[in-house]
């Protein structure tokens, strides 16, 4: 990898963990309780060995690769619930691409958490139980997804607009 696509790298992570914060202060801001949970938080040491081709694919090392990034606690329904935050650039919520294979992880580990994804377009905050979810690589947000605020019910339709304005120009390279 070149000095330049290195670099892009490096900005898709930074603006993956812009959004991921984005989601958190939304869930906090409409009254959830949210705890980091993901293995980039709980491992970061281990982080990068975890991620060498030469580290030992092993049953644990995936679980821990592909646990969600959040944990979100509603003290209304006094209930949790394990939230992985996917950004995605696709040019239309009608073809988001999501590797078959992460989705295949999530069901095998995390088969009872949700996956929220970020577009630059249509509604842009969805969401769906991993569960309901197919392994195909590609999806259409309107089909696939709710809005966030129909898994989130906190979550008013006045945040959204708020904080779509954010993701968006967190999204717009």
């Amino acid at each position: 990898m070149g000095e330049n696509g290195l670099n892009q790298y490096y900005d898709s992570l930074l603006d993956g963990a812009k959004i991921k914060e984005l989601l958190k202060v939304l869930l906090e801001k409409s009254g959830y309780t949210i705890y980091p949970y993901g293995y980039e938080t709980t491992f970061s040491d281990v982080r990068k060995k975890l991620n060498l081709k030469t580290a030992k694919n092993s049953r644990t090392a995936r679980r821990i690769r592909s646990s969600p990034d959040l944990l979100v606690y509603d003290d209304e329904k006094n209930d949790v619930s394990l939230v992985e935050v996917k950004m995605r650039r696709a040019p239309a919520e009608t073809n988001i691409l999501i590797y078959a294979k992460l989705i295949s992880a999530y069901k095998e580990f995390w088969n009872d958490s949700i996956l929220i994804i970020v577009v630059p377009c249509g509604h842009v905050f969805y969401a769906q139980s991993v569960n309901k979810l197919m392994a195909k690589g590609a999806y259409n947000a309107i089909r696939d997804f709710q809005k966030l605020e129909e898994v989130f019910c906190k979550v008013t339709k006045e945040d959204i607009c708020h904080f779509r304005k954010q993701a968006l120009q967190i999204m717009e390279k």
